[in-house]
């Protein structure tokens, strides 16, 4: 719950011609310092991963592309009130909608998502200080941006596409159908850590799939890990066993396929980069591609 504020911390005015997205309501005493809506169906991009910097170009690992009609607002915060206390402040609102979120360094780098994917610089902060969600509320697209800059200013981007025709966002069905389909497919959203291990946030996400994965039946799949370092390749070998012993228990959790534990570890790099991951591999459809 956002706490009371002082006098001096009442919000200054909104831009000319502002205001908030229908249905959502803004933190109290916060003020719109940037606006955008257009009514025109356009082809839009709906952002549900982390952002990644490959060299000089912008990689988003998943989006959603459809025609829809856009409201963009940027909120600032009054001083004294908390990142969490603004995010709470939303996701209470949101439901159960979520397709994906992220927080700190996990969504990749704060320079990128303010200057690239908005194209505001007064989102920049410190990449620690960030957090993202996409979803749906009803039939609409949202994505909401929080960040507390390095002056300790905080600010809430608020994104809301309302496409032409319903869409669903349902990655985890997407995921396994591909597994289904190619033989092989890559959790892009979920991260081992040095060591091996998982956030509870990466575990949770992992159950969830596991839901979906359960479709699969009782054909034989591997979990295989992925990870790369400064350790040596036995070092590594040994993490990544742990990585895919771990992942291979959140994933049965529903039942499902015979879950095979797989180390890679370093051994199996790509040319695009060497980024630690999970990879999902069906042997009995590969053998038939």
């Amino acid at each position: 719950m956002l706490l009371l504020l002082a006098p001096a911390a009442i919000a200054a005015s909104d831009i000319a011609g502002a205001s908030d997205p229908a249905g959502i309501v803004r933190v109290p005493h916060s003020w719109i310092v940037v606006y955008e809506r257009d009514d025109d169906l356009r082809n839009r991009e709906f952002v549900v991963s982390r952002v990644d910097k490959t060299r000089r170009d912008v990689r988003v690992e998943r989006e959603v592309r459809t025609l829809a009609r856009l409201v963009s607002v940027t909120y600032e915060m009054p001083r004294n009130i908390r990142p969490e206390e603004v995010i709470n402040h939303y996701l209470n609102q949101f439901g159960a909608g979520e397709a994906f979120s992220c927080r700190g360094r996990a969504c990749g780098r704060s320079n990128d998502w303010a200057n690239h994917i908005f194209g505001q610089a007064i989102l920049y902060g410190p990449d620690i200080n960030q957090y993202y969600f996409a979803g749906e509320l009803d039939d609409r697209l949202l994505s909401l941006y929080v960040i507390q800059r390095g002056n300790k200013r905080v600010y809430a981007h608020l994104q809301v596409l309302t496409p032409e025709d319903p869409v669903a966002v349902d990655f985890n069905r997407e995921m396994v159908d591909q597994l289904s389909s190619t033989g092989f497919v890559t959790l892009e959203d979920i991260r081992p850590e040095a060591g091996g291990s998982f956030s509870d946030e990466a575990i949770e996400q992992l159950k969830e799939l596991a839901v979906d994965l359960a479709r699969v039946g009782d054909q034989e799949v591997f979990v295989v890990c992925h990870l790369y370092g400064s350790q040596s390749a036995d070092e590594l070998l040994q993490s990544a066993a742990l990585c895919s012993q771990t992942a291979s228990e959140a994933l049965g959790a529903a039942g499902g396929p015979d879950l095979k534990p797989f180390a890679a570890g370093p051994l199996l790099p790509r040319r695009s980069g060497n980024v630690s991951r999970i990879e999902l591999v069906l042997p009995h459809r590969l053998e038939h591609n």
